[in-house]
C-alpha cells in the first residue's frame, strides 16, 4: 500500500470558484468522471486509459503566463549559448560525465554542429508559493530529447472544454501538438520521427494534428536499430533501412523527408549501441529537429552552470536575470558531501544522466545513495535545493479526490542561429500530481492534469 504524504508548508492553489460551485453536486461530479472515462475509451487511442487523468484542470492567472514565458525564453537562451561556444570552451565549461564525454568525444558535437538549432524542449519546473508576476516558476530539470506529454495534453483539453464547456468561456490552454508541427515545418514539409519497436497515445495524437495540418510525419524504427516490429500492435510503424549520403536521408526505397527527430530518451547504451549510425548522422549534418549537441544541457550537471551568477552575467547580461527561477546547485564533491549528510531534508540528489524521475533521491533514500556512491564517481551526481511544491486537488477517473503535489511542465519551440533566436514560443503545458510520492511522475502512479488559464 503506497504512503500519503502530509504536505502541511507546501503553498495550496485553490480552485475556481466555478468548479468548487460544479463539486457541490455529487451526481453531477460522477456523471462527468464518467463521461471522462468514456470519451478516453472511445478515442481509439492506445493505452490511454492506464494512467490516471484528472477531471478537472489546474487554472492559472493569465496574468502568469508572461512570467512563465519569459522565464522559459531566459532559459533557453542561456543555454544555446553555452552550447554554442568554441569546442575547447564548451569542453572546460560542461562537467565530464558518461553522455558527456560521448556527445563530445565520440559523436563530436561540436566539431560537426549545425549552424540552425531547431527543436523542442520540456523544462519541469514547479511553481512555489503564488503564481504572481514576483515569484516566477523554479527549474527543476531540462528534458531535451524523448519527453513525453506534448501532444495528449491538448486532447486532454478539448475534451474537459467538451465535457464543460463553462470552461472553455472562462479559461484557455495553449496546443502545444500544434506549435511543435508549426515548429517542425521550420525545417521543411516533412520529419521522420525515429521510434524504437513500438509508440504510445502522446505519438497518436501528435500523428493526428500532423495529418489535420497536412504534415508529412512518419514513425520510423531504422533497420540500423536491429529491432523486430509487430505491425498489428503498432501499425503506424514502419521498420526502414536508412540511407545517409550529402547531408540528406533516404528512408526505405522511395522516401527522402527534409529531416528527422528522435522520439526516445538515450541511454548511453543506446548511444554506443548505434554508435556509427548516430556518427554518421551527425557528421553529414542531416537537418535533425532536437540535435543530439541538446544532450550537453539535459544532464543535471546543467543545473550547477546556471545557478552559477557569474555565467549568468557572462551569457545574460546581468546575473539577477534567473535568480528567482534556478534553485542552488552544484556538483557533488566531498565538501558538499558532508554538507548534505548533516541537513538532507534540505537537498536533493539526482544522477547526471538519469531521466524519467529515475536516480532522483530525497530523504532516506538520499541518505542510502550517498553511502554508494563512489569517491571517483562523485562529479557524476548532482546536488539540489529542494523546494516544497505547490498543491493542487485533483480528482481522476482511475482515483478519489485529494490534495497533491504538482509540477509544472513547460513546453518550448526554438528556432536558434547566429547567436539569436529565429523564433522562440512556449507551445504548451502539462501538469503531473500525487499524494504518494515525493517525485512527481506518472510513472510512479501520479495523475496527468490539464493546465489553463484565466482569460481576465
Amino acid at each position: 500500500m503506497k504512503r500519503v504524504l502530509s504536505f502541511k508548508n507546501h503553498f495550496h492553489e485553490e480552485e475556481p470558484i466555478l468548479i468548487k460551485n460544479f463539486k457541490k453536486s455529487k451526481i453531477e461530479v460522477h456523471n462527468h468522471k464518467t463521461r471522462l472515462w468514456n470519451a478516453f475509451l472511445d478515442s481509439g487511442l492506445s493505452d490511454i486509459l492506464d494512467q490516471d487523468c484528472s477531471i478537472y484542470p489546474r487554472v492559472l492567472p493569465g496574468s502568469y503566463l508572461p512570467v512563465i514565458n519569459k522565464t522559459a525564453k531566459d532559459i533557453t537562451e542561456m543555454i544555446m549559448k553555452m552550447i554554442s561556444l568554441p569546442e575547447g570552451e564548451v569542453k572546460a565549461m560542461f562537467p565530464p560525465g558518461p553522455v558527456r564525454d560521448f556527445l563530445l568525444l565520440e559523436l563530436k558535437v561540436i566539431k560537426h554542429r549545425p549552424e540552425r538549432l531547431v527543436g523542442s524542449l520540456r523544462f519541469d519546473m514547479a511553481i512555489v508559493g503564488e503564481p504572481r508576476a514576483t515569484n516566477p516558476p523554479k527549474l527543476l530539470e531540462i528534458n531535451e530529447i524523448g519527453f513525453d506529454g506534448l501532444a495528449r495534453m491538448p486532447f486532454i483539453h478539448d475534451t474537459l472544454y467538451s465535457l464543460m464547456p463553462t470552461l472553455k468561456k472562462r479559461y484557455f490552454s495553449l496546443d502545444t501538438s500544434s506549435a511543435e508541427i508549426k515548429n517542425m515545418k521550420r525545417f521543411g514539409n516533412s520529419l521522420a520521427r525515429f521510434q524504437t519497436d513500438c509508440y504510445n497515445w502522446d505519438e497518436e495524437c501528435l500523428m493526428r494534428r500532423a495529418n489535420e495540418k497536412k504534415y508529412d510525419l512518419r514513425l520510423i524504427t531504422p533497420s540500423q536499430y536491429k529491432l523486430d516490429v509487430d505491425r498489428n500492435d503498432y501499425p503506424m510503424l514502419h521498420q526502414e533501412k536508412i540511407v545517409i549520403k550529402d547531408g540528406k536521408i533516404k528512408v526505405g526505397p522511395h522516401w527522402y523527408p527534409e529531416s528527422f527527430m528522435v522520439s526516445f530518451a538515450l541511454t548511453i547504451e543506446d548511444y554506443k549501441d548505434t554508435k556509427d549510425f548516430y556518427q554518421k548522422l551527425v557528421r553529414e549534418k542531416v537537418p535533425h529537429y532536437g540535435p543530439f549537441i541538446t544532450g550537453l544541457f539535459a544532464s543535471k550537471s546543467i543545473l550547477a552552470l546556471l545557478s552559477d551568477k557569474n555565467l549568468r552575467k557572462q551569457f545574460l547580461g546581468n546575473e539577477k536575470r534567473l535568480e528567482h527561477s534556478i534553485l542552488p546547485a552544484s556538483l557533488l564533491n566531498s565538501d558538499v558531501k558532508g554538507e548534505v549528510q548533516l541537513n538532507p531534508k534540505d537537498f536533493v540528489i539526482k544522477y547526471v544522466d538519469g531521466f524519467g524521475g529515475e536516480q532522483v533521491f530525497m530523504d532516506d533514500d538520499l541518505i542510502k545513495a550517498l553511502k554508494k556512491i563512489k569517491k571517483d564517481k562523485l562529479n557524476e551526481w548532482v546536488i539540489q535545493k529542494r523546494v516544497n511544491l505547490n498543491t493542487i486537488n485533483i480528482d481522476g477517473f482511475l482515483s478519489h479526490p485529494k490534495k497533491a503535489i504538482s509540477d509544472l511542465g513547460v513546453f518550448v519551440q526554438y528556432d536558434w542561429s547566429h547567436g539569436k533566436f529565429n523564433h522562440f514560443e512556449v507551445g504548451g503545458f502539462l501538469s503531473r500530481a500525487t499524494n504518494t510520492s515525493l517525485k512527481v511522475n506518472i510513472s510512479s502512479g501520479g495523475s496527468q492534469v490539464g493546465v489553463m488559464f484565466t482569460k481576465k
